[in-house]
């Protein structure tokens, strides 16, 4: 079939009129028979906005809530009202209509920010290039022909010798050699890519070569770009996009993950067969440093023989063969929507924090090991909100707080949450290495109208080993 480039749009209006969606411009395009819809990344350290604040219920306004944060953290402590936190762009997985870069009408998903618009598949015999990959009915058979559009620009194409699917910690090997200019040689290729957050790939040997290589190390989707110039200066009029789905090396099959044999976040085991969020309490202080290991015999859990978490420490939570997760970088790895999915949709707002071993020194800075016990960190919907300033991947909570003995959440805290980071002076930098899940006791505090109890408010984030 005659190559036919993709410089034939439909007009923008009319698309949004048949779909009923919304855009705030054109969107990046990827062959849709190349992309797996239900999973759809932003970019590399993208924003994990806080959710708005509901009502809250009946706010305590005592220790709980000092109002601000530890000595070295700048997000500030709820109030009831979470000033410091951030609003969603979107609601998380929600998928909506829009408009492709080529005209048609596409859709988008919402991990915390609005994905790429995809395009549909092709539709035989409307002259338009639905897909989005610079052909016009092709695999439709036959068709009345179609006029080609006259184009003067070069195109540019992608090639990847791994295809549309790889593993983390692949290494892929990328080509614009196809690309071909109307008139002339192309000459010129600039490569980018849109990536999960906390991916640390980079182009080798340049982002300008023809053929460079990159590196894959986080779960998700990758969308690289190629845009080419001819030897006369004329850059390509739309740029070549390739989806590659990456996921968790090795594969393996569903498992809950927590010790009690139930998940309360990332609930679904099949597209999250290697992280789990596993409700339940403990008294054991501590979630962050290395020396904090099961003393229960993993008997923990909201659902288990221990709701209570009585002698009980943070990994109790976890089932054999799993561990808390160590940082941001594994929950990349092992999660490919990022802290996305992490509550299940039906979950009340500030209802789930998963915390995980994640070092900080202060500024709720994400760091790396032996970096200190600063703060508590996670997935979920209760705590404040992580930019992309704390350079912690795809995590989007914390607890920090400026006043000891306080996790600094009023939420999280008696009387509203069974949260806890007592130690005394200096503890408020220290969070992670005093905290635990032992208050409500007998389900003696309220929220939203609902009793709370030691177990309720979320636990610990599991990683498979």
């Amino acid at each position: 079939m005659k190559r036919i480039p993709r410089c034939s749009c439909l007009p923008i209006l009319a698309v949004l009129a048949a779909c009923g969606g919304s855009s705030t411009g054109p969107a990046d395009v990827v062959d849709a028979s190349e992309v797996d819809y239900s999973v759809i990344v932003p970019p590399i350290d993208v924003l994990y906005p806080d959710a708005p604040a509901d009502d809250g219920g009946t706010v305590d306004p005592g220790p709980g809530d000092p109002g601000g944060t530890d000595e070295g953290d700048a997000t500030p402590a709820d109030t009831g009202n979470d000033p410091g936190g951030f609003v969603y762009a979107c609601t998380p997985l929600a998928v909506e209509s829009c408009v492709t870069a080529c005209g048609s009408a596409g859709m988008r998903k919402c991990l915390k920010t609005w994905g790429p618009c995809l395009p549909p598949e092709e539709f035989c015999g409307n002259c338009v290039d639905d897909d989005c990959d610079g052909l016009i009915n092709e695999g439709c058979g036959t068709v009345e022909q179609c006029e080609p559009p006259k184009v003067e620009c070069p195109v540019a194409l992608i090639d990847v010798a791994e295809g549309t699917g790889a593993f983390t910690n692949d290494t892929l090997h990328l080509s614009g050699e196809g690309s071909y200019a109307q008139s002339g040689t192309v000459t010129k290729w600039a490569w980018s890519v849109q990536a999960p957050a906390g991916a640390a790939g980079a182009f080798a040997p340049s982002a300008a070569d023809a053929k460079p290589t990159f590196l894959v190390d986080a779960a998700g989707q990758y969308l690289f770009q190629l845009d080419v110039w001819d030897d006369a200066g004329t850059k390509s009029c739309v740029p070549a996009l390739a989806a590659i789905t990456v996921d968790t090396f090795p594969p393996q099959p569903p498992q809950v993950g927590c010790s009690d044999g139930t998940r309360e976040g990332f609930v679904d085991q099949v597209a999250y067969p290697q992280i789990a969020g596993c409700s339940g309490a403990w008294e054991r202080p501590g979630i962050t440093p290395a020396t904090v290991v099961p003393t229960c015999g993993l008997k923990a859990g909201n659902s288990g023989t221990n709701a209570a978490g009585t002698g009980c420490s943070a990994p109790d939570l976890c089932a054999t063969g799993w561990h808390v997760c160590n940082g941001w970088s594994e929950v990349a790895q092992k999660s490919p929507t990022g802290c996305a999915g992490a509550t299940p949709p039906d979950a009340k707002p500030k209802s789930l924090l998963f915390a995980l071993r994640q070092p900080s020194k202060s500024n709720s800075v994400c760091g790396a090991d032996g970096d200190g016990t600063n703060d508590v960190f996670g997935c979920g919907n209760l705590g404040t909100g992580l930019g992309p300033d704390k350079k912690c991947g795809p995590l989007d909570r914390v607890l920090a707080s400026m006043q000891p003995n306080s996790c600094g959440f009023n939420e999280a805290e008696p009387n509203l949450g069974p949260w806890e980071c007592k130690g005394n002076d200096g503890s408020d930098l220290r969070e992670g290495a005093n905290v635990t899940k032992k208050a409500c006791q007998g389900a003696s505090c309220q929220y939203d109208g609902a009793p709370i109890g030691p177990s309720d408010k979320g636990g610990v984030l599991c990683c498979r080993d």
